[in-house]
């Protein structure tokens, strides 16, 4: 169970952003969808490591229990249709280390599973301040319907920047009773920030968001960093969950070990706007 839930966790964060930025922009076009996914555009075998630590708390606010998950990221496959990760997981609880079975993740580029359907309406466009900046954003409505819940995602966005998106508001609810189960508001906080990654001299452009999720449990506030120069683009995470009165649940946080993009793929050929010089291939060894 906990390894499921990872699994979600990790996909949410590195594939949903950017892939819906695509869909918003041209949502006919398959090319653009997969130039703009955070893990497509890197095409096949990109990989990315990152370490993940939760520690679950008591009513007395004391830690309860622990865990330190390593989880490696692949790109199996690229197709106009989808994308095909394979996702390797490594839960360490009281020392000692428990391997999942390498798990097969198959989504569409706007974030459905099979046996989903996806539908776009355009709304209208509002200005957003951002980081202290004022941005004329277009705006766009996302419906998926499957597995019993609807969800309505709304997002302003702006072509032109990094990241497309700067403002998503979720809400999935059940499709029979219309009961809402997950409400998320994912918003850019800082723009053109600096990261310094691994071993790495220079510095990365990059970009932090925050999001607040609630659901019938409690809240969680998420801050995340975002490089699009690494696969997947989330090399740092914190998050706290609350539950109804108040009291800290739980806290996660994420750090990049290592990444990888394949010589010849499409992120290495191609230029970013994000970098400070042209894109070239880069492979880590993994620790």
């Amino acid at each position: 169970m906990i390894s499921r839930r990872l699994y979600r966790t990790v996909w949410a964060f590195a594939a949903g952003w950017t892939a819906l930025a695509g869909v918003a922009v041209a949502a006919q076009r398959a090319e653009v969808l997969v130039q703009t996914h955070a893990w497509a555009r890197f095409g096949k075998g990109a990989w990315r490591q990152v370490r993940i630590v939760t520690e679950n708390f008591d009513d007395d606010g004391k830690v309860a229990s622990s865990s330190i998950t390593d989880n490696t990221t692949t790109v199996e496959e690229v197709t106009p249709e989808r994308i095909t990760l394979s996702v390797e997981v490594t839960v360490e609880v009281a020392g000692k280390k428990f391997p999942s079975p390498p798990q097969t993740v198959q989504q569409g580029y706007a974030g459905e599973t099979a046996g989903q359907t996806v539908s776009f309406k355009p709304l209208e466009g509002e200005s957003l301040t951002v980081d202290g900046r004022q941005i004329d954003c277009e705006a766009q409505q996302i419906e998926i319907l499957g597995g019993g819940n609807k969800e309505i995602i709304e997002i302003n966005f702006s072509p032109r920047m990094m990241p497309a998106i700067l403002k998503r508001r979720s809400t999935i609810s059940d499709a029979a009773s219309g009961k809402t189960t997950q409400e998320a508001l994912t918003e850019v906080y800082s723009l053109d920030k600096r990261f310094k990654l691994l071993d790495e001299r220079a510095e990365r452009r990059g970009y932090r968001m925050r999001q607040v999720l609630k659901t019938d449990r409690g809240t969680t506030t998420t801050w995340s960093d975002h490089v699009p120069d690494v696969p997947g683009e989330v090399v740092a995470h914190t998050s706290q969950k609350f539950d109804d009165a108040g009291k800290l649940v739980r806290r996660t946080t994420l750090e990049l070990v290592d990444y990888g993009v394949e010589p010849g793929s499409q992120a290495d050929s191609q230029g970013d706007a994000t970098r400070d010089t042209p894109r070239r291939s880069r492979r880590h060894k993994r620790r």
